[in-house]
């Protein structure tokens, strides 16, 4: 007989509840981390709001945490996660920064 590849743990019923709400709050805060991003990029706010959009994208990595030990994650998904949320942290920075410089270009 042929192995499976992965054995997936067993999530207790418990547990389901706060899954949920934790999945839902990663997207939750990452909206409002690049909702306020782009506010401030845009100059509809403040530069010192960044320090709200830090907090979110400090609480939506929080909530990844709590998601990957509470699905009992193999250490490959715990790490992808990690990529993810420093990439969440970087790609609004990068995509203004690389909007900004090709509109400067176009207008010279």
């Amino acid at each position: 007989m042929i192995e499976p590849l992965y054995i997936r743990p067993v999530i207790a019923i418990n547990d389901f509840l706060p899954i949920f709400v934790s999945a839902a709050f990663i997207l939750i805060f990452g909206l409002f981390y690049a909702g306020i991003v782009t506010m401030i990029k845009m100059k509809k706010m403040k530069k010192v709001y960044y320090i709200l959009a830090y907090f979110f994208w400090g609480l939506q990595i929080y909530c990844t945490y709590f998601l990957t030990m509470t699905i009992h994650s193999q250490p490959f998904t715990v790490k992808a996660m990690i990529v993810a949320m420093i990439a969440y942290l970087s790609v609004p920075h990068i995509y203004f920064y690389l909007i900004t410089k090709s509109e400067q270009r176009y207008e010279n």
